[in-house]
């Protein structure tokens, strides 16, 4: 396999001989190591890391921490041995390797993510550098020659890391020994202790250090699991369905962004303040050359119109109609439960029986399969394996909680961990109600940027999403459960309580717990979201609301007024603007102002961003419509895009541009690449698709609450953005009145005093500039009030 070393596997039971007849030495390398980062302590040789998170929960700071046992880091072997060995047997590397770790955790704050995948990564990344070099025969990082590093680019080009350290070679290799000796049964794991029980799975991390591998999850290959499958069953031998199925496919080039995140960790090696360390810098300019090796970043899928109101739509089914009856469902299982072990009924009984009947019975499991148009399979309340095309309760529970994540993701703009997550995602104690005649609800949403929380107002669909998931976690009862996206599973545990699993919208399409099933059953079979559309969504509903009048109904229904008022999120109007800023600005003091505008202008830039990219996409379907005339299209807009498009088929320079990038003139080009070169030198030139309402109000006064239909909010007085102007007004004068009597209350320090008496002067002002716009803008509205 390798043909500049001598090199050797491991036999089944010789890497607890070799920790054991080391285990001094072990420990006295360890000792030679330090750490300088307040986030990381040395014992022995176990790492930890730990990151204190402020503000996930209320009033009080969460320590998440983390360890990883350096003598379980196993490396090939090189100078001297002959077979892997734990790297704390080469003090040299195991000093750098922790100097890297060292200067990151100095460089990184205290996050979720240092403790959950960052300083792990970076240390998977560092540690697998080091084992490259070993595999080659090198024992410092002194003695790597540049054609070493040239070397390595090559393999990086053709497959990454797993192509670099030949894992996929060294693992078939090893398992065809074991095959061969007949010495595979350690290296299996079974579905229970007994000698004949199915095999499900491999032992990755043996297998890891067998061979000398730092890391191999999610990398051993398809053809592997195969293998060992074919061969178990000539042998007689039970093996799971699935077994054959698993592993890594084969591995290709890396993406740019991937390569300089690598190519920055490795080039730490040259500049560490150590004995040991690269005479060069391994690879110079690591941003053009990843982009040079890599492949380019790939664009998100853009859903369609259609596909977007087939999402939304489904969604709002869910949270609005299906909710209830799955809710009311859930309950009456665990009151059946409650009642039957109460009873003294046995916990087998109760899953093999008793739930059956009440599936097969239920009145309320055959209104929601009518309702739902879903087949509910009745031997159990988990997943079954063998009616594939049924859903269980709990797959019912975990479509609601998909809808439930896809109103939040969409009308909220948050990170997937600042959703679902049960640290710094939504909980019960950060949802409140401001005001219930109002129907003013609000979330405390954390930002991992900021790291902090911040309460923001919700529309009607976010609320009903946060209220179905705070319902349907008190119907099974949780014992001690934390989070609100938590799936009950319905296994009893020793306590009594259902069992659960952690609800993950990405976890993968063979996941019992990933939004898949949701998106499948929605949109077919095609589409790949995963959590990146959702920006995207909210700029189809942005850029198309007024061309679509089933998609503007539809974003009104769940609250939604007009995304072009939008300052945060995605489906705020001015409201949030003022709910936010004016209502609460005058209780900031000038730093904790300023702070928070800043933060909503961070927080912003993502989602203005992905707006321009759909805004080119819009342009140059207009553009397509045009030139191919399917669209009647009139006015300065048009006219405007015929002009430039006869500037730019004359136009040398982008003839050149399009040769470069197609291969052709601009003239020989598709009409939907001449639509796209056009857009994007619109775009890069400053134009932004505006999009402006053509649709007319269809609602009278009084009939605020019908949905049958859009209309225009600045022309409609019925229109809900009215009712929330007027409420603004109402709440800001509330305000006015409270600072008034902190004004003339002498209880108060001298310096409140001071300061309500300046706030009063400023929300006065904001009062009368209010006023003045609703009275500029009655005109407005004679017209709506006389539909």
């Amino acid at each position: 396999m390798l043909n500049n070393v001598q090199y050797q596997f491991l036999d089944a039971d010789q890497p607890e001989k070799i920790i054991s007849e080391h285990e001094d030495l072990l420990v006295e390398n360890a000792k030679q190591l330090a750490v300088t980062d307040e986030k990381l302590a040395l014992e022995g040789t176990v790492l930890k890391f730990w990151a204190v998170i402020e503000g996930a929960k209320a009033n009080e700071s969460v320590k998440q921490e983390g360890t990883v046992d350096l003598k379980n880091i196993w490396i090939p072997g090189a100078a001297g041995w002959q077979h892997p060995v734990p790297i704390l047997l080469f003090p040299d590397y195991a000093k750098v390797l922790i100097e890297i770790v060292d200067v990151y955790a100095n460089n990184a704050k205290h996050t979720p993510t240092f403790v959950k995948t960052g300083l792990m990564s970076q240390l998977t990344v560092a540690a697998q550098f080091i084992e490259y070099m070993c595999l080659h025969g090198h024992l410092r990082l002194r003695s790597i020659p540049e054609t070493q590093i040239s070397e390595m680019l090559d393999s990086l080009k053709q497959g990454g890391i797993p192509v670099a350290l030949q894992l996929h070679e060294r693992v078939n290799t090893l398992i065809d020994r074991l095959i061969e000796k007949d010495e595979l049964d350690p290296f299996l794991c079974r579905s229970h202790d007994y000698p004949h029980s199915s095999v499900v799975s491999l032992r990755v991390r043996l297998i890891a250090q067998h061979i000398g591998c730092v890391s191999l999850e999610n990398q051993v290959p398809r053809s592997t699991y195969k293998k060992v499958a074919d061969h178990l069953e000539t042998q007689g031998r039970k093996v799971t369905k699935h077994f054959a199925n698993k592993g890594a496919p084969t591995p290709s080039q890396p993406s740019a962004k991937s390569l300089n995140n690598w190519f920055g960790t490795w080039n730490r090696f040259a500049k560490l303040d150590s004995r040991d360390q690269m005479q060069f810098i391994p690879f110079p300019n690591p941003y053009s050359l990843s982009k040079r090796i890599g492949t380019t970043p790939r664009r998100t899928k853009n859903l369609d119109v259609k596909e977007v109101i087939a999402l939304l739509g489904g969604s709002h089914k869910w949270v609005f109609e299906y909710a209830p009856l799955i809710i009311s469902t859930v309950k009456e299982v665990t009151s059946l439960k409650n009642k039957e072990l109460s009873a003294g009924l046995k916990d087998r009984t109760l899953t093999e029986c008793r739930f059956p009947e009440y599936l097969g019975k239920s009145q309320k499991i055959k209104k929601l399969e009518k309702l739902t148009g879903l087949e509910v399979h009745k031997t159990s309340l988990t997943i079954s394996r063998n009616a594939t095309d049924k859903f269980s309760i709990t797959g019912i529970c975990t479509l609601l909680m998909t809808a439930c994540y896809i109103v939040l993701q969409t009308y909220n703009a948050r990170r997937q961990a600042e959703i679902q997550s049960p640290l710094i995602g939504i909980t019960e104690e950060h949802f409140r109600c401001a005001n219930k005649r109002l129907n003013w609800y609000q979330a405390n949403f954390y930002n991992e940027k900021n790291r902090k929380r911040r309460w923001y107002t919700l529309n009607n669909g976010s609320t009903k999403a946060i209220q179905c998931l705070i319902a349907l976690k008190k119907a099974w009862q949780p014992n001690g459960v934390e989070g609100l996206f938590i799936v009950p599973n319905f296994r009893l545990n020793e306590d009594e309580s259902f069992g659960f699993y952690k609800y993950h919208f990405n976890k993968g399409k063979d996941s019992k717990i990933t939004g898949n099933a949701f998106l499948q059953l929605m949109l077919g079979d095609q589409p790949d979201t995963k959590s990146h559309p959702f920006r995207r969504i909210y700029a189809v509903i942005y850029h198309y609301q007024y061309k679509n009048a089933d998609l503007l109904a539809l974003c009104h229904q769940l609250g939604h007024i007009d995304p072009d008022h939008t300052m945060v999120y995605v489906t705020e109007p001015e409201a949030r603007d003022v709910h936010e800023q004016l209502h609460h600005k005058v209780k900031f003091i000038k730093d904790e102002a300023a702070e928070s505008t800043i933060a909503l202008k961070e927080e912003n830039k993502a989602l203005d961003k992905v707006i321009e990219e759909v805004g080119v996409e819009a342009t140059a379907k207009d553009i397509a419509a045009l030139l191919m005339g399917s669209e009647e299209m009139a006015g300065k807009y048009p006219a405007y895009l015929k002009k430039v498009y006869r500037t730019l088929h004359q136009s040398v320079t982008f003839n050149n541009l399009t040769n470069d990038r197609f291969g052709r003139d601009f003239k020989d080009l598709s009409v939907n690449d001449k639509s796209k070169a056009m857009a994007q030198v619109l775009g890069s030139r400053g134009h932004k698709r505006r999009p402006k309402a053509h649709a007319t109000c269809h609602r009278r006064q009084g009939d605020s609450n019908g949905n049958e239909a859009p209309c225009e909010p600045f022309k409609c007085s019925s229109c809900p953005y009215q009712e929330i102007k007027r409420t603004q007004l109402t709440i800001l004068k509330e305000d006015l009145g409270i600072l008034l009597k902190k004004q003339s209350d002498f209880s108060l320090l001298p310096v409140e005093r001071l300061r309500a008496k300046s706030d009063v002067s400023n929300l006065s002002i904001l009062i009368k500039h209010h006023e003045r716009t609703m009275e500029r803008n009655k005109t407005l509205f004679a017209e709506g009030d006389q539909r």
